[in-house]
């Protein structure tokens, strides 16, 4: 059997692709008698993250780099001067 070209394997993805999504949609939109679908709770139910205490050293990564960088860019600079 010859080897399938780049094109036909794209277009046996693509047919595939149609196909579980069309096969997703079916399986959504069919109701379920099995079990009841609860509400969804309020959005002010919702757990909220607090950013400070997780992402601390994030912070403190970006103002190591942004130290570096500036640090770098200054030594640019008076290379700039001395050299030219």
């Amino acid at each position: 059997m010859a080897k399938k070209t780049t094109r036909q394997r794209k277009e046996l993805s693509r047919q595939r692709a149609v196909q579980q999504a069309a096969a997703n949609v079916s399986a959504a939109t069919a109701p379920s008698a099995t079990a009841p679908t609860a509400p969804a709770p309020p959005v002010s139910a919702q757990v909220s993250v607090e950013s400070g205490g997780e992402y601390a050293h994030v912070y403190s990564d970006l103002r190591r780099i942004a130290i570096l960088a500036g640090g770098i860019i200054a030594v640019l600079v008076v290379l700039s001067f001395v050299l030219a």
